[in-house]
């Protein structure tokens, strides 16, 4: 009976995302990064009746903030809340992997793309996870899944017919959802919309294309249409659309600030560093499940291929035709390639829309190299040797780093020491948030001039002024007109501290090579109001800490 059960492949699919969620559980203690902070405090602000771009200024799409003030009104304002989400993300993500590993390929694919995804997303580093580019694969998988769904119900039957249109329309409305994550995320659409094209011609001979493919096609533009229409008509309601729309076009000069053949070397190249010290096992994986793949397609259609040698291949022969596999993933991989050069910024979560298509590339290549090894060993014993040796990856990835805290061998002070992601330290920020705590009345106000958003999302204060981060007023193509309007907001209501941040220098964000204290300088309203009103109190790390002068 036993035997029969495991043999069902929803409980192997749900034992195996236990397992890996069970050995990534100390992510829930990781810190929260700059961007964390800024989703966060914009979050908070949205369950607070703040609304973005107006009260609360950001140059990305708001979707990620929707689903961060989600999390928070059921899990709470706290930096685990915001962690969990990645043990939504990640669970669903498998789902769908495992429905198309299954549907390309074979059962045996989609398992093992099943384990490669949480230990290559977990063992990323706390400034990756819970980021833009991760909680995406969510909408971007199920569109994926609904795209096959629609390429898969090709029978006149009435029934067939009706699904296949709510497939087409679910497809288009998640392809439209992904874009207001972020702008180069529509290239995705086009993805899935190609690949239909794709099959379709290639199904069909001379003729490819008939009424029904036409009224699919309507179907999936419906969808997008809907959902960035309705994103379009929430803003208006909310009185935020021109704001949204400055945000948006101040955002292209932004990126384009490194697409300049210096500056997009230096980054790419670091960026290439890092993503072979993360990814390196998957690349080598994929390459051998791209390899491997068109050797069992030529194997096939050997007359002198043997049953062992069929049998071992994973691929069946019905899907050889039906689907153009390594086609499709490929295509996929591209355009997630696409979309991390087109950021000009190579930053470790650009790569993330990569992953969904690499771990289906690798499942390709662990199967087979278990095929190669059952010659030697039993494919049960190469099943839990290789699975074994992935989920000590993951473990290897994450316990580590946390197994001093989490066992009460150090405080979180000294564990938050180990999070460092150049000038910043997040044991400074949690530091600075004690003192705070300690002196100030939850809900109040703060000023910080840096880009430190964490610590307002952390203390529990209000931004003092919609710019949540220093960068829209130092950068010469922001409008001119925010900087004194930011500083008339701080004149009719002091906070009680303000922070400023020294040796943040981030010259693709802001266009200089200054830190956040020098180019306080050069803001000369802004200096002056800080000198009347404030004075020095302490330094936490890179924070210079301002208290408000007594009357």
């Amino acid at each position: 009976m036993l035997s029969r059960l495991l043999k069902r492949d929803w409980l192997l699919l749900a034992a195996l995302v236990l397992v890996a969620c069970l050995l990534a559980l100390p992510v829930l203690t990781y810190p929260l990064g700059r961007d964390q902070g800024e989703f966060a405090t914009i979050g908070r602000g949205i369950l607070g009746g703040r609304v973005p771009y107006i009260d609360l200024w950001n140059p990305k799409p708001p979707a990620v903030f929707y689903v961060y003030a989600l999390a928070m009104r059921l899990l709470g304002q706290t930096a685990v809340a915001l962690r969990a989400i990645d043990f939504i993300v990640v669970p669903v993500c498998c789902a769908c992997l495992f429905w198309i590993g299954r549907v390309l390929v074979n059962r045996r694919v989609g398992l093992w793309a099943v384990l490669l995804f949480p230990v290559f997303y977990f063992t990323e580093t706390f400034w990756t996870l819970t980021q833009n580019d991760g909680i995406v694969l969510v909408p971007m998988l199920l569109a994926m899944v609904f795209t096959l769904k629609v390429a898969s119900h090709q029978s006149p039957v009435t029934s067939s017919m009706r699904w296949s249109f709510v497939y087409a329309i679910a497809a288009g409305m998640l392809a439209g959802y992904v874009v207001w994550y972020k702008y180069p995320f529509a290239l995705f659409g086009v993805l899935l919309a190609g690949m239909y094209l794709w099959h379709r011609w290639q199904g069909r001979g001379a003729n490819p294309f008939s009424h029904r493919d036409v009224y699919l096609a309507l179907a999936y533009a419906v969808g997008v249409a809907v959902t960035l229409g309705g994103g379009v008509l929430l803003l208006m309601a909310q009185g935020a659309w021109d704001e949204f729309l400055r945000s948006a076009q101040v955002t292209a000069q932004y990126t384009a600030l490194t697409f300049n053949v210096d500056d997009f070397t230096e980054l790419m190249g670091t960026a290439i560093g890092y993503r072979f010290h993360y990814w390196g096992l998957l690349f080598l994986l994929a390459v051998v499940g791209v390899a491997s793949y068109k050797f069992q397609v030529a194997s096939r259609q050997s007359p002198a291929t043997s049953q062992i040698d069929l049998e071992a291949s994973a691929i069946p022969s019905a899907l050889v035709t039906r689907y153009p596999v390594l086609l499709i993933l490929l295509a996929w991989l591209l355009t997630g390639l696409i979309i991390m050069l087109s950021q000009a910024k190579g930053y470790d979560y650009h790569w993330l829309p990569m992953l969904p298509p690499l771990v289906l590339l690798g499942g390709l290549g662990v199967d087979a190299l278990q095929g190669w090894l059952a010659r030697i060993l039993s494919r049960g014993v190469t099943t839990v040797i290789i699975g074994a040796g992935l989920l000590m990856i993951l473990a290897a990835g994450v316990w580590p780093v946390s197994w001093r805290y989490i066992t009460g061998q150090e405080d979180q002070v000294a564990y938050y020491g180990r999070f460092v992601a150049g000038e910043f330290v997040a044991d400074e920020s949690l530091e600075v948030v004690n003192l705070l705590r300690e002196r100030v009345v939850p809900g109040d106000s703060l000023y910080i001039w840096g880009f430190r958003p964490e610590v307002y999302y952390l203390s529990g204060l209000n931004p003092a002024t919609r710019f949540i981060f220093q960068f829209p007023l130092v950068g010469s193509w922001y409008p001119q007109e925010w900087r004194q309007e930011n500083v008339d907001t701080l004149w009719a209501a002091l906070p009680p501290y303000v922070l400023v941040l020294q040796v943040d220098y981030m010259p693709w964000v802001t266009g200089s090579n200054q830190d956040s204290n020098t180019l306080l300088q050069e803001y000369t309203e802004l200096n002056n109001w800080l000198v009347f009103n404030y004075e020095r109190d302490t330094q936490i790390g890179n924070f210079f800490v301002w208290r408000r002068k007594q009357p």
